[in-house]
């Protein structure tokens, strides 16, 4: 009962935790306009030369084409395969698209033990339970692989290459070496007698009954699998609370920021918020700034600038 109780607590934290999130990233005064193109909600004709809507005469009084299939299709390459990466630092993503790619094999392989668990419970002779559990077998061992690759990858690049250590941190070592735990026992448990994954099956089967064991199968039966219950539990409730919440949160970093083209026109939303940012103060450290907390922005930017001897 105690796992179950702990896994429950856990996913309840992470989706508080990822609300917060959310709700705090769009309470922010309005960024910096990026002006860089192309914006991936443009029609496609636009796109593939980096156009904008604002190449029409008298822009201003049409009505904006946008497409969220064109962002949402370029997002997916990005986040699920790293594309930017890819393109940039070749060697690096060799270890970082597994390390990526492992975690949301994983997370797809819980949602699969759920559904499987949901009509294993209440449709009797389901059509669809021998397909999820092929499913969950390629995707849980698909991802248990991947993600010991890439932890062990980018724990090795880490240590022996200079520019990497140089800005390496005590974090980012720990986040590294939490998730190769969890993935390293998942291997272990597997290798050592639950290949097809009915260890897992039952324990998902669990969380909905809340059954203290499912045929035979008791939570916290072996070292391995109880470390692997424990660290994935954690892991829900660590993420959104570290910057790896860039997993799910580059929606609004690329819909809500780089992308973010929509006209300043006088009266409009944009404006209002350009107007409630000039009014806020800021403490900045740099001295020629002249920001020291009582001056907004407003007044910094109508100071004519200090003479220098």
């Amino acid at each position: 009962m105690g796992f179950y109780l702990l896994t429950y607590a856990c996913a309840t934290v992470f989706l508080i935790a990822a609300v917060c999130r959310v709700v705090r990233l769009s309470s922010l005064p309005v960024h910096v306009r990026w002006e860089v193109y192309p914006v991936q909600h443009e029609t496609a004709s636009r796109v593939y030369y980096g156009g904008s809507y604002m190449e029409e005469s008298d822009w201003w009084e049409k009505k904006q084409k946008r497409s969220l299939f064109n962002e949402f299709k370029y997002m997916a390459v990005e986040i699920l395969f790293i594309r930017g990466l890819f393109k940039e630092n070749r060697t690096l993503w060799l270890v970082s698209f597994p390390f990526h790619f492992g975690l949301y094999l994983m997370v797809a392989a819980f949602l699969l033990l759920m559904l499987n668990a949901v009509l294993a419970l209440f449709v009797e002779g389901s059509i669809f339970i021998k397909p999820l559990d092929t499913l969950i077998i390629i995707a849980g061992w698909s991802g248990i692989v991947l993600g010991n690759i890439g932890c062990a990858g980018l724990l090795y690049r880490r240590l022996s290459d200079p520019e990497l250590r140089n800005y390496s941190s005590f974090t980012d070592y720990f986040n590294i070496m939490f998730i190769f735990i969890f993935f390293l026992s998942a291997l272990i448990s597997i290798l050592a007698g639950d290949p097809f994954f009915e260890g897992a099956k039952a324990y998902a089967t669990g969380l909905i009954t809340m059954g203290s064991s499912f045929n035979g199968y008791v939570p916290g039966s072996s070292i391995s699998g109880t470390v692997s219950i424990i660290s994935a539990s954690l892991l829900a409730v660590y993420i959104p609370l570290t910057h790896m919440s860039h997993m799910f949160m580059k929606y609004f970093l690329y819909h809500s920021v780089k992308w973010d083209d929509a006209p300043n026109l006088k009266g409009g939303p944009v404006e209002k918020a350009i107007i409630k940012n000039l009014k806020l103060k800021p403490t900045w450290k740099a001295s020629h700034i002249g920001a020291d907390g009582r001056k907004s922005w407003l007044d910094i930017a109508s100071e004519a600038p200090e003479e220098k001897s």
